[in-house]
């Protein structure tokens, strides 16, 4: 079997990918850290080969690769499920000779270049580096009126609510102080976007591209606890006006055609205020990240493994694609819902109870021993992902408990019905 790294995966897609990968007649070779996976996640992984690394941390992958050239000796590919990896998957597989993601997706991981080619789609944003905000030369002024402030984003990051808000009448020095306090690369080149703030609701239109032809999965459409995703409807396309669905789609169609993407899956968030909406992250050449596989193959009816398989092949042009999904077969997608669950104050997990109901799918993120911050903080406060038919996963959602070294609590978590 022909090689393919696999340099970043979810703890749900995890419990699928080995076998979805050699079904499809590869063997997967993982990037990640063990230590961060919790027992479900992990077991999967028995039977692959896995190279310890915090991916998060470039210079050490890059001194992986390295130290070890047998890795990508092996191997035929590399790819990944984070689309904000994929500038450094493809400066790995142009290093090392392996195929890669379509380049157009490396491309579109940052922002930046998504806002200059689609600017009547998105919120009106500003470009920048780390040196240029040091040297007070970003104007918050020039992206033009924001009533409600900006939002700060890495251009290169996961996340499309980005890293800090920044009130109304904010200065030069105002964003110089928030980039330094990021947290994020210091380096004078570090790319950024400084967009209007824009009050909305949070969906996302769902689908790939296969030889430059786009195909339309549908719309979700996620609930929020402060800055923390908690929760995803699928499909959502009935809570969505006609005008809004129209320019989502014409966004994401344009963006391919200018790019020149050819394939890969997108998972492009909006935010969506009345009749109008705003691309603020596309999410191009992956996957809905959480349970999002899960809740696909429930809606359409179709495998995991089937899904995980087309969406790695396909987005890889040098790979003979896995049989797509049968998207279509059933006239209406089922209901589901996602539920990314957390809990209300920080604290350290000893175990999770979640009901089996026969029909909903859990998956604890946390390991045993593992401290999560507080729900509302950011997407690292969560806890677990439950995913199920709308309904049977709300009552199981209700049911779950989570116990702490200071006693049993209930997941903070928001009802999407």
């Amino acid at each position: 079997m022909k090689q393919i790294i696999i340099l970043g995966a979810n703890a749900v897609s995890l419990k699928y990918l080995p076998q979805a990968l050699r079904s499809a007649g590869y063997q997967p070779v993982f990037l990640l850290d063990p230590g961060t996976l919790a027992a479900g996640s992990a077991a999967a992984l028995a039977g692959s080969t896995v190279h310890p690394v915090d991916i998060e941390d470039r210079a050490a992958v890059l001194r992986l690769f390295a130290e070890h050239p047998e890795i990508a000796a092996e191997a035929y590919a590399i790819t990944g499920l984070y689309d904000e990896k994929f500038p450094l998957i493809a400066e790995l597989a142009a290093t090392y000779g392996l195929s890669g993601p379509d380049p157009a997706a490396a491309r579109l991981a940052n922002k930046a270049e998504v806002a200059r080619l689609i600017p009547e789609f998105g919120s009106p944003t500003v470009r920048f580096s780390t040196g240029e905000a040091r040297r007070l030369a970003v104007d918050p002024a020039a992206v033009g009126p924001a009533p409600y402030g900006h939002v700060l984003k890495p251009a290169e990051q996961a996340g499309a609510h980005g890293i800090a808000q920044l009130p109304p009448g904010s200065t030069a020095l105002t964003v110089r102080e928030a980039v330094e306090a990021s947290g994020m690369p210091d380096a004078d080149d570090h790319p950024w976007v400084l967009q209007a703030d824009v009050r909305g609701t949070l969906v996302s239109l769902e689908g790939y591209v296969e030889d430059g032809r786009v195909v339309f999965l549908g719309f979700s459409q996620r609930g929020r606890i402060g800055w923390t995703e908690i929760s995803n409807l699928l499909p959502a396309d009935h809570l969505l006006p006609a005008r809004v669905r129209e320019r989502c789609r014409d966004a994401v169609a344009a963006l391919t055609a200018r790019s020149g993407w050819r394939s890969g899956y997108f998972h492009s968030e909006f935010l969506v205020s009345g009749e109008q909406a705003y691309l603020i992250d596309a999410n191009a050449g992956r996957l809905g990240g959480a349970g999002h596989v899960e809740q696909l193959a429930i809606a359409f009816g179709v495998e995991q493994g089937e899904i995980l398989a087309h969406v790695l092949t396909l987005g890889v042009p040098d790979l003979p694609t896995s049989p797509a999904p049968d998207w279509f077969r059933t006239a209406e997608p089922r209901s589901t819902t996602c539920y990314y669950y957390g809990l209300a104050q920080e604290a350290v997990i000893t175990s999770v109870e979640a009901p089996d109901d026969g029909v909903s799918l859990h998956t604890q993120m946390v390991p045993d021993g593992g401290r999560v911050g507080a729900a509302g903080t950011g997407d690292a406060a969560w806890l677990g992902i439950l995913t199920g038919p709308t309904g049977p996963a709300e009552r199981a959602m209700a049911a779950v408990v989570v116990h702490t070294t200071e006693g049993p609590r209930r997941p903070a978590w928001t009802p999407t019905s």
